[in-house]
């Protein structure tokens, strides 16, 4: 069902991430917390992107 589409899931959290943070909309701690998450789950589907070719 999302196969080819991990990456660019975490690619737009990151994106809102930063679009909220920047409207101000959450903090600092909130941001770090969703950069951490979505860069971790970023990796992963880079890994097993990589793991079937």
């Amino acid at each position: 069902m999302l196969a080819g589409k991990k990456t660019y899931i975490s690619a737009v959290v990151l994106a809102l991430g930063t679009f909220a943070r920047t409207m101000g909309w959450i903090d600092q701690g909130q941001y770090d917390l969703i950069m951490g998450l979505a860069g971790a789950m970023g990796l992963a589907a880079l890994r097993a992107g990589v793991a079937k070719s």
